[in-house]
C-alpha cells in the first residue's frame, strides 16, 4: 500500500488557506477614524455666520512736535559699522621712523628691567607619589 509522505504538509496548507479566508482584506489599524460627527466645528463655534471686518483704526498723532533733531543718548563709537556718519575717506598711514637714543655722558644710566613679581612657577607634585595612591599600590609596605 502506497503511503503519502507529503500528507502533513498538505494538511497544514489546507488549514492555512481556511484561516486566510477568515481574515479581512485590510490589516487591523488602531488609528481612530475621522467620521465627521453630528456638527462640524464651524457650526459649533459659530463661524458659519459671516462676520463683518472691523474698520481700520486711525493712526495716532504724535503727542508733541519736537523743536530739535533727535540725538542718541549714547552715540556709538566712530568706525566701520558703528557710526551714524558717512564712512570716512581713505587716509594712508604715515611712515614711522625710529631713532636710537645716543647716551649722554652726564646723564644717569638707564635702569635695567625690573620684574613685577618674584614668584616663580613650580611643577605640581606627581600623583604617583601621593600617599593614598602608594597605599593602594603597595598595601603590604604600609601594613601596621
Amino acid at each position: 500500500m502506497v503511503d503519502d509522505f507529503n500528507y502533513p504538509k498538505k494538511l497544514a496548507r489546507k488549514e492555512m488557506d481556511a484561516g486566510k479566508l477568515l481574515e479581512q482584506e485590510k490589516p487591523f489599524s488602531q488609528r481612530a477614524k475621522i467620521w465627521g460627527g453630528f456638527n462640524t466645528s464651524k457650526v459649533v463655534i459659530g463661524e458659519d455666520i459671516s462676520i463683518p471686518h472691523r474698520a481700520a483704526k486711525k493712526e495716532m498723532d504724535p503727542p508733541m512736535e519736537q523743536e530739535f533733531n533727535w540725538k542718541p543718548a549714547k552715540p556709538a563709537r566712530m568706525g566701520y559699522s558703528c557710526t551714524f556718519e558717512k564712512f570716512p575717506n581713505y587716509m594712508e598711514n604715515p611712515l614711522k621712523f625710529t631713532q636710537r637714543r645716543v647716551p649722554v655722558e652726564g646723564e644717569d644710566d638707564i635702569k635695567p628691567f625690573k620684574m613685577a613679581t618674584n614668584y616663580k612657577s613650580r611643577p605640581s607634585p606627581s600623583v604617583t607619589c601621593n600617599l593614598r595612591n602608594m597605599k593602594a599600590s603597595f598595601p603590604s609596605v604600609f601594613r601596621k
